[in-house]
């Protein structure tokens, strides 16, 4: 059977079979003139990117009902396929964005003004009855999905005579964009007539008649009752709503992401991903990103030949948000199917001005950082988002909406570009450039490789970030407690990063693998019983298990649910906050050491059994005890504990979870994780998120590695280049050139020892170096 030229494969990402890793820049041939595309693309070659994407809005096409312009024939900056074609003929791949929404700041998020004209009873109907404010639309409502499908037998034969399997660039086509994002981030839940009918059918499916009554006290088959209920529901059964609302709408959204991809079948796209870009955060922060994973996971991987791309915003990367960056890729590889790998299609980057207004200004390192992690955690493509600024154009039929343009950004747009509008190269275009260099330097290594895993998961509750829908009262309690799991999430994955530990997450949703063999578990007062019940199985079976945040006392609907409480023979206490002294929490037994802390808020427990090892000094209330279970220990805290290395170090060297890597550095600040290949290359990569210059003796290096403030390297451990093989380096290679292997240089002297001696030249960051026969290491100033 002959395979497809572009596909996933055991976390990989085969293009002709190899395993590539893309750096894309995207562009937006629509917000350009066509005397600059040329310049663009060579701009987007020459920062390192080896692919080119771009949205196609359907508002730009397709203004006017059923004049559709593909071709140039009212403005040659419509004529996407010769843009692609150019994008071919400089030896870069192409990612097709058609919608239908795109958002990117057009107008209606990239929808025409005529369909919402054309398809009134489209637009979402919401709490109380009322209709929506925002320009979502019903994903599943006919009169809408007519439309899309007629806007996608125009656009799919554009780009499937372009496939790379048919001799062109087209590597991917994403699917819509940021599914789910607009009822999120409003609140607006879409509760339309077509929706409810579809969820009352969804209901009858999955439950008897006995429990739908017993659930929900009105007739579901009734449109009137069921559409007054649902707009308003009462508190006695909101939760259920809640529960079995968020569970059809992920079949929802699979569904819209199916029908879809339908469409681009028929009319010709096949062998390439299709891709599902997962909204999510804010801020600067990724706390909220999982609500993006929660609602379409299940469109992502519903099967073969989907790929899920995180999107999101953290800007420079800090001590404050390293581990949101972490648990986003590590959450979104616990819910993938076993082929897909990570990938992003919008990936930070540029100077983060996007008011225009001079009040921000990112470094180099923002986009750098987070590119060397992204990539160590399995990322095989990332889409630097916005690459190249340009201009809004005029609509052809002027909206009298204040600037008659497609695009809510007045002219100019991607201000915040590292090209800028009008072609301008920003300095972070440099850094942006040499990021990328350094990456595909050994992107044949990486792209075959895997990060290293200590014995240690991170717990993952999808259910935890089902929290978009939302209501006053029943529902608005309930998605508060989930919330809740968020602050302990935060701390948990720091400290484990900084006690130097690389893990995987683990879908608690699912079975878990009898490979996991410890859980570091951030919790709310609400996890469902079989969740509950499935940590108690892993315990009894010799797994190790830190319960961190809130023990549950409540299932995701607010029923009460013990399970794991009375499994342990624990017996939860009310929650405690602290009046005008803050609660001073005391280490003891083998955490007697360490120096009390202060809290505001805790949950007592009476620990029963447990081994105590933290309790409260003014009331001796326990916050902190361990249990054997079967052949594993469960290790319960429940006061939100501050960044104590020795006791944080001390649980997880108990749970069996010490980082086979570590480095010395006592002041914290770096990331230290390591990928490998089944040759046994690896790669150990180093980011210091200080200011500070650091010097760190690092597990099985022979000397020490200097690392400046605000920088990062990405070392060779056994690594081959042709005749050569690096044995360990204090240095990063830079380029490669047939046998020639550049490193950087530093302020700092740097070395390179090899596993044999070295007859040839040994270019250490641009300069050539004569080294003679027999020499094994090399110093460089």
């Amino acid at each position: 059977m002959k395979c497809p030229m572009v596909r996933l494969s055991n976390r990989r990402l085969l293009i002709d079979e190899r395993p590539v890793i893309v750096l894309a820049g995207e562009v937006h041939y629509f917000r350009l003139s066509r005397s600059d595309w040329a310049d663009r693309i060579k701009k987007t070659k020459e920062a390192g990117c080896n692919a080119l994407a771009s949205y196609i809005p359907w508002i730009i096409h397709e203004e006017v009902e059923g004049d559709f312009d593909l071709s140039g024939r009212k403005r040659p900056e419509h004529n996407v396929g010769e843009f692609i074609d150019m994008c071919h003929a400089a030896g870069l791949w192409f990612i097709a964005r058609p919608g239908p929404f795109v958002m990117g700041e057009m107008k209606n998020e990239g929808i025409p003004f005529w369909v919402y004209e054309k398809c009134p009873d489209a637009i979402p109907t919401t709490w109380e009855g009322k209709k929506g404010s925002s320009k979502n639309l019903s994903y599943l409502h006919p009169d809408y999905l007519r439309f899309v499908k007629r806007w996608y037998s125009q656009i799919m034969p554009v780009l499937s005579s372009r496939l790379q399997g048919q001799g062109g660039s087209v590597i991917g086509v994403q699917l819509d964009n940021e599914i789910g994002m607009l009822q999120c981030w409003t609140g607006e839940t879409d509760m339309s007539e077509d929706v409810l009918c579809d969820l009352a059918a969804w209901l009858h499916m999955h439950y008897s008649d006995a429990e739908l009554r017993a659930r929900y006290p009105f007739d579901l088959n009734d449109p009137i009752a069921r559409a007054k209920a649902v707009w308003s529901p009462a508190d006695a059964w909101a939760s259920h709503l809640r529960t079995d609302y968020n569970e059809f709408l992920r079949r929802h959204f699979a569904q819209y992401a199916s029908t879809l991809r339908s469409y681009a079948e028929e009319f010709g796209v096949k062998d390439v991903p299709f891709v599902i870009n997962i909204h999510g955060s804010g801020g600067g922060r990724a706390t909220t990103f999982p609500i993006g994973i929660s609602q379409t996971f299940a469109a992502y991987t519903q099967g073969e030949g989907f790929w899920g791309a995180s999107d999101h915003y953290l800007g420079e990367l800090t001590r404050q948000n390293a581990g949101d960056l972490y648990f986003l890729n590590a959450f979104m590889a616990a819910v993938n199917r076993p082929e897909q790998p990570l990938s992003s299609m919008e990936f930070e980057a540029g100077t983060g001005d996007y008011g225009d207004n001079g009040a921000s200004r990112y470094t180099g390192a923002a986009a750098d950082f987070k590119s060397r992690l992204s990539v160590v955690q399995g990322n095989r493509l990332l889409n630097h988002y916005l690459l190249a600024g340009g201009h809004n154009p005029k609509l052809e039929v002027p909206r009298h909406d204040g600037n008659d343009r497609a695009a809510t950004t007045g002219e100019r747009h991607g201000f915040a570009a590292p090209i800028g509008p009008e072609g301008q190269l920003d300095p972070l275009y440099l850094a942006l450039k040499e990021t990328n260099q350094t990456l595909l330097a050994v992107a044949d290594k990486l792209a075959d490789m895997d990060e290293e895993h200590d014995n240690i998961a991170l717990g993952f509750v999808p259910d935890y970030y089902a929290t978009d829908v939302k209501h006053p009262g029943a529902i608005q309690d309930v998605v508060s407690k989930l919330e809740d799991a968020r602050g302990p999430l935060e701390g948990l994955v720091r400290y484990m990063l900084d006690a130097g530990l690389s893990f995987p997450a683990v879908n608690l949703q699912a079975e878990i693998a009898r490979s996991v063999k410890a859980i570091a578990f951030a919790s709310s007062l609400c996890l469902g019983k079989t969740e509950q019940m499935r940590l108690v199985d892993f315990v009894k079976r010799g797994g190790n298990l830190l319960f961190y945040g809130r023990l549950p006392v409540l299932d995701f609907e607010g029923e009460a649910c013990t399970v794991f409480a009375d499994a342990l023979g624990l017996k939860v206490k009310p929650i405690v906050q602290a009046d005008k002294r803050a609660l001073a929490i005391q280490g003891v037994g083998w955490a007697r050491h360490e120096p009390e802390l202060a809290e505001w808020q805790i949950q007592p427990f009476d620990p029963g059994r447990g081994e105590v090892f933290m309790r409260v000094v003014q009331s001796d209330d326990v916050v902190g005890a361990s249990y054997r279970l079967g052949g594993g220990e469960a290790f319960v805290l429940t006061a939100e504990i501050s960044m104590r290395r020795n006791l944080w170090r001390s649980l997880f060297d108990r749970l069996g979870a010490s980082p086979a890597v570590r480095h010395d550095c006592e002041l914290g600040g770096v990331l230290l994780n390591r990928l490998s290949n089944r040759a046994g290359e690896r790669f150990i990569s180093l980011i210091n998120l200080d200011a500070e210059d650091k010097t760190l003796r690092i597990t099985g290096f022979s000397q020490p590695v200097f690392l400046e403030g605000r920088k990062a390297k990405l070392l060779p451990v056994g690594v081959s280049f042709g005749g050569v093989r690096v044995r360990q380096s204090s240095a990063e290679i830079v380029r490669r050139d047939g046998d020639s292997v550049w490193f950087r240089g530093g302020k700092s002297a740097e070395w390179v020892e090899f596993e044999s001696p070295v007859h040839s030249n040994l270019p250490i960051d641009g300069i050539r170096l004569e080294i003679p026969a027999g020499v094994r290491e090399v110093r460089v100033w």
